[in-house]
């Protein structure tokens, strides 16, 4: 998950697995027991819901939503095109145009853009959640947009049973049971609102097959939207389509990999100098080592370039001025 440098970060985060928690659990223990002898499929099917809610909502706090590495040091020194700042890019007909990250250090590739709060870039870039303490990309959105739909059925569900059960107990509205139903159904009513609306409004970009950030920038207002395939192939690419691979994996395991051979470096070369009649067989040694290092290391770095991809292609966020065709 991206990393903020805000102290205050987590508070959001925080406060909304504490609501979800807490409500959740008082639900279980004082008005689902209503539901037990009674109807004892009303505790199961609420168990299942709360399952969904709690793995998607983990899902999308903590899954890497689609972060492109940035430009490794020796990458930004040899890099000589520091112009132009924009490139084209032709998809399916349409002329989109990149832009040059001066943060990250490469052509930012269509729909990918610089969160400000994580300090990295997005592949496609929905939005920076405060209340999952991350952004939602490429490769979390569908997990935020279940986690959503599945809100939503667990507050309507818990309204709705907690509804019955205080008009079943009208009798004890003085009982602790039927009190924590009454402030549950407050909470949820206060909450329904930007729950239940945010829930229909990405229902309505996932038909459209927009972001957040192109619908509130009207990025393709009035115009031809190149990503989208009509409501039903929009639907199904983003909620069943492939999971992309984090392109982080491979560029930790190339750093990683670099380190410990520096640090082989280090060792091999301080033994050569510490040895004094092989001295000059100890630095010709490291000069190899140092070499077959380099060797390793260019070669990693071509091995873990990054590589993006659009909705009906694949891409290269490249270093150079010009036109990149996608096609489906």
């Amino acid at each position: 998950m991206p990393k903020c440098d805000l102290k205050t970060k987590y508070i959001p985060a925080v406060l909304a697995w504490a609501v979800l928690l807490s409500t959740t659990f008082v639900f279980f223990y004082y008005p689902c027991q209503y539901y037990v002898s009674r109807f004892p499929w009303v505790p199961a099917y609420q168990g299942v819901i709360t399952f969904f809610v709690i793995a998607n909502f983990t899902l999308a706090s903590f899954m890497d939503p689609g972060v492109i590495p940035k430009a490794l040091p020796d990458e930004d020194r040899e890099d000589e095109f520091r112009a132009p700042l924009y490139k084209n890019a032709d998809i399916n007909g349409i002329t989109v145009r990149m832009k040059w990250c001066v943060t990250c250090k490469f052509y930012r590739p269509p729909r990918c853009s610089h969160c400000s709060v994580c300090n990295q870039c997005i592949e496609k870039m929905d939005h920076h959640c405060p209340w999952v303490n991350s952004c939602i990309g490429r490769r979390n959105y569908r997990f935020f947009f279940f986690f959503l739909i599945s809100l939503s059925i667990h507050m309507l569900s818990i309204f709705t049973l907690c509804l019955i059960f205080v008009l079943h107990n009208k009798e004890r509205l003085a009982q602790v049971d039927v009190i924590v139903a009454l402030v549950l159904i407050a909470i949820i009513i206060v909450l329904a609102i930007p729950v239940f609306g945010l829930t229909g409004f990405h229902m309505v970009l996932v038909s459209r097959g927009r972001t957040t950030n192109e619908q509130v920038t009207g990025k393709f207002k009035g115009g031809y939207n190149p990503f989208s395939q009509g409501c039903w192939h929009n639907c199904c690419y983003t909620l069943c389509g492939p999971q992309y691979p984090s392109l982080m994996k491979p560029h930790k395991y190339a750093a990683r990999r670099s380190n410990k051979e520096n640090q082989m470096i280090s060792t091999i070369t301080s033994d050569g100098q510490a040895r004094g009649g092989g001295g000059g067989q100890g630095a010709s040694g490291a000069g190899s080592l140092q070499q077959q290092q380099q060797h390793l290391y260019e070669r990693d770095n071509r091995h873990t370039q990054v590589k993006t991809y659009t909705d009906h292609g694949n891409g290269h966020g490249m270093r150079s001025g010009g036109t990149t065709q996608y096609s489906k």
